[in-house]
């Protein structure tokens, strides 16, 4: 019986130990590069603005299904992160964001950015030629209006 006791305090020991390790992974700092020579450093977490719109809901559904396979928001995996995406390469014009996103290899034909983002990664994005205008309008929306934090407070400048 002695034994059994033991057996489940190591139990409860293990699980209160697992438990302040997720906590502590939670609030890790991560770097994020806002503009060229700034960085924050922000937790894995996010939170969306108190306002975000319509729109933008439906475009974070949309992120979900279509891009978060690849993309990250605020660091690089598969892809790029994509926070401030519209601040970088071609990407400043909406219609290349059209472009690329319905055909990506017939975009980076003519591109030097995309492939150079190509030889980066060493994969090409998936084309979404069923995505329409208004959909990517969604996700650059939802995009958009996703702020990172840190412990729970917003960081400032966003």
């Amino acid at each position: 019986m002695n034994r059994q006791v033991g057996y489940i305090i190591y139990a409860h020991l293990i699980l209160a130990v697992t438990a302040v390790f997720l906590l502590f992974i939670k609030n890790i700092s991560v770097p994020i590069v806002k503009q060229k020579n700034e960085i924050l450093y922000t937790t894995v977490n996010h939170r969306l603005n108190s306002s975000l719109t319509e729109n933008a809901k439906k475009g974070k559904f949309l992120f979900m299904s279509k891009c978060a396979s690849c993309h990250n928001l605020f660091k690089d995996a598969t892809g790029p992160s994509i926070i401030g995406f519209e601040e970088r390469g071609p990407w400043t014009d909406r219609r290349n964001v059209y472009a690329w996103i319905h055909n990506p290899s017939a975009f980076m034909k003519n591109d030097l950015y995309t492939q150079k983002l190509k030889s980066n990664y060493g994969v090409m994005m998936t084309g979404f030629p069923d995505l329409s205008s208004e959909e990517i309008d969604a996700i650059c929306d939802y995009i958009n209006q996703v702020e990172p934090i840190r412990y729970g407070i917003p960081i400032a400048g966003k």
